[in-house]
């Protein structure tokens, strides 16, 4: 009986639109199909109210918001924007909006300009978004991103400042600002942004009251700032500390291959080879194709004069990389530490053979 209800009370409106004007008509009737679902045919009745009357912007509003509905992004900001520039009120209308983020629609719309590499396009949608929400992290921190691909890096630089001081909370923020400094070898600057991120995930406030998914998502965010942080010490050599960091991250994402990596690198540069040996082995484990992980696992053993094992690390390396050069005359030198002088010799030739002729290439 409700479903009949419904069907009546549809009917009904359809019928009182040949007694409303035709602009009227059109939008009444897109909005009855916008509450249908059908898409389609709401763009079809708001086209033709556009037809009927071009300057009016309540026929280019619905219009781009059913475009919404429809997913297609770029045509709903185009016909908003319509309306906009056609009655500027409209847009502290928008923004006052609680039933429909236009905010997230013109992010949408540059997010997909950003897939295509179109990011002047992406720019003037962004921008949008944030005059909507000025609020909005992942519009900022998108627009962040184009900037620094238009190599607008005043420009990216500002907009991320200014997200940290509307949303100081949001992590996102704090690691793509991070990497904006370690791109341009900043590293002291990226050093201060990840100790502000840091203080803030290691407050109990940020994960008390959050729920199970919540939860989850703030410890791998949490991870991204401990291995963020132990990298950019690394640079700045300063190992110990970040040794400590890397620590936290494992604790958090104990599987992660590239935490371990960094951590076991840490450990090697403080020269505790036992300790980075266990890391490599678990960075190999998790990826056995990983040349690099072998390749510091073997020099791991070299220093604690393991020479067997080491060589089965570096014939792995070779394995994988048969032109990783340096794989051969560190084993060479294991091998000559067994005093198996002809294979040491025949590493030794192929590695600095290796060497020459990518030196002449």
């Amino acid at each position: 009986m409700k479903q009949l209800n419904k069907y009546l009370l549809v009917g009904m409106s359809f019928l009182l639109l040949f007694l409303l004007g035709c602009q009227s008509q059109y939008i009444t009737a897109g909005k009855i199909y916008i509450e249908q679902d059908n898409y389609d045919e709401a763009i079809k009745q708001f086209k033709l109210a556009v037809e009927a009357e071009p300057q009016n912007p309540e026929t280019h509003f619905w219009l781009g918001k059913a475009y919404a509905y429809k997913k297609q992004y770029e045509e709903a900001c185009k016909n908003t924007e319509k309306a906009f520039s056609l009655d500027p009120k409209m847009i502290e209308n928008a923004k006052k909006d609680q039933r429909f983020n236009y905010s997230i629609i013109f992010y949408m719309a540059g997010r997909k300009h950003v897939e295509n590499k179109e990011y002047d396009l992406a720019v003037k949608r962004i921008k949008r978004s944030i005059d909507l929400d000025p609020k909005n992290s992942a519009s900022m921190n998108l627009l962040g991103f184009c900037y620094i691909k238009l190599e607008k890096e005043d420009e990216a630089e500002g907009i991320y400042k200014t997200a940290i001081e509307l949303v100081p909370d949001n992590i996102d923020t704090y690691i793509n600002f991070s990497d904006f400094y370690r791109m341009k070898e900043k590293y002291k600057e990226e050093e201060g942004v990840l100790r502000k991120a840091k203080k803030i995930i290691e407050d109990p406030a940020w994960f008390k009251g959050a729920d199970e998914k919540v939860i989850k998502n703030r410890k791998k965010q949490a991870a991204e700032v401990y291995v963020a942080f132990g990298n950019n010490l690394l640079k700045q050599e300063k190992s110990e500390e970040a040794v400590k960091v890397l620590t936290k991250a494992i604790e958090l994402v104990p599987d992660d291959k590239d935490v371990n990596f960094n951590y076991g690198v840490a450990l090697f540069d403080l020269k505790k080879y036992a300790d980075a040996i266990i890391a490599f082995k678990k960075v190999v484990l998790l990826d056995s194709s990983d040349a690099e992980g072998f390749n510091y696992l073997g020099a791991s053993y070299i220093k604690v004069e393991k020479y067997n094992e080491a060589i089965e690390a570096f014939t792995k390396v070779i394995e994988i990389d048969p032109e990783n050069c340096d794989a051969y005359i560190n084993r060479a030198f294991a091998y000559r530490e067994l005093g198996d002088t002809e294979s040491a010799y025949n590493d030794a030739k192929i590695g600095t053979e290796c060497k020459k002729k990518k030196e002449n290439k």
